[in-house]
This record gives structure tokens, C-alpha cells and sequence, in this order.
């Protein structure tokens, strides 16, 4: 199941980058389930996977597909990460979203109710130019796994909208696109203890935000 999600006009004097996430779905097929979105960031395709084994060939048919940057999300492991980088070699650069200290009981509880067939909603703030999160925000569940996609246009809004999520129930915030140091922190201190905030290793010095 493929869906192009929305398409936005390309801003002038910006170079789009195509990029991917890859994110563990409970019990997703291979090849079933990937959104493609296209905005002044560029190309963005979401991948689903059942395994983190399956990151390898999602990645090698992103890195086929022309895809820049790869990030693997906070489910995948970072052993996967240097697997990933070796099978695809120069062709895209590779992230894994990972948790800072203050995260990582939080993560732990989540990881346990995962596991235990209960586990609350999860979002993943997506940086994209021009992008309006109400409207751009769009879901995918795999029972009993609810993830909400939520394009931002700068890490201020990323920050409000993290703050949001936590008041209305959400128990996990993973953070793409290129969230800068400065800009994960304040989602960090937005969302104040919460819920678990994974932060990926691109910047957007990196991404041409």
C-alpha cells in the first residue's frame, strides 16, 4: 500500500533532498505499507517493517530509488544502523533515532507496554518547510501500535506541538527530519518529563532545511 500523502510547490533557491524514515510497525508485511510526501524539503518516503531485519532491504530499495538520507527510528536498534550504512555504502547517509539519559526509563515503560499488547499512541515530528502540522498530520495503525505523523515548518512549532501530544495522552515523540541540538532541546523541555523524546543524529545544517 503506497500513498502519496500531499504535494506542496517547491520554494525557489532550495535544493530538495529525498529521504526516508523507516520505522518498526507491529506485525507489518514488507513492501505493504509506505507514504510518499513531496514539499519544499523534498521527497520524503515513510517505510513500515515488521522486523528490524527487514531495515537492510527497505533501505537498499530507498537507496535505489535515489533516497539521500535514511533515518531508522527509535524501535530499530543502532546495530542495524552500521548494517544499513555497509549494505547501501556512499549511495545515502543513515540515522537511528536514539534516547538521551532522561528518556531512557520512559522509553523502558514504553517498550514494556509495547510488548504487553497496550501501548500508548506515538508521534513522530517530521521538519518540513512550509508544512501546516494540523492539516499535513496524518496516522497508521498496526494493532495495537497507533503512530501519528506530524510535518512541522520549524522546531518552535515542534516544540508546541510535542507539548500538546503529551497533554492529550501520547507516550512516545520521536523527532526527523534535522531537528538542530538546540531545537531537540527544547522539545525535550516542552514536553518536561512526559514522554520519551528520541532525536535523530541529522542536523538541519545537514538536511538544507
Amino acid at each position: 500500500m503506497e500513498k502519496t500523502v500531499k504535494q506542496v510547490d517547491l520554494k525557489e533557491n532550495q535544493r530538495p533532498l529525498n529521504k526516508a524514515i523507516i520505522y518498526e510497525g507491529y506485525g507489518a508485511l514488507p513492501n505493504k505499507t509506505k507514504f510518499v510526501r513531496e514539499s519544499a524539503s523534498g521527497k520524503l518516503t515513510i517505510v513500515a517493517i515488521g522486523d528490524p531485519s527487514e531495515s537492510l532491504a527497505a533501505a537498499i530499495t530507498l537507496a535505489d530509488d535515489g533516497a539521500e538520507l535514511i533515518e531508522l527510528c527509535g524501535a530499530i536498534s543502532p546495530v542495524w544502523r552500521a548494517k544499513v550504512s555497509e549494505a547501501i555504502g556512499s549511495r545515502a547517509k543513515v540515522s537511528s533515532v536514539t534516547f538521551g539519559f532522561e528518556s531512557l526509563a520512559l522509553a523502558a515503560a514504553f517498550s514494556l507496554s509495547f510488548h504487553e499488547g497496550n501501548p500508548p499512541r506515538e508521534a513522530f515530528i517530521i521538519l518540513e518547510s512550509g508544512s501546516d502540522p494540523i492539516q499535513d498530520r496524518f496516522e497508521q495503525a498496526f494493532h495495537p501500535q497507533h503512530t501519528t505523523f506530524i510535518p512541522v515548518p520549524d522546531e518552535a512549532m515542534g516544540a508546541k506541538i510535542a507539548a500538546e501530544l503529551v497533554e492529550s495522552g501520547f507516550g512516545l515523540i520521536e523527532l526527523y527530519g534535522g531537528f538542530t541540538a538546540s531545537g531537540a532541546a527544547k522539545v525535550i523541555e516542552a514536553v518536561n518529563g512526559r514522554a520519551p523524546v528520541g532525536i535523530g543524529s541529522f542536523t538541519l545544517e545537514v538536511t538544507n532545511q
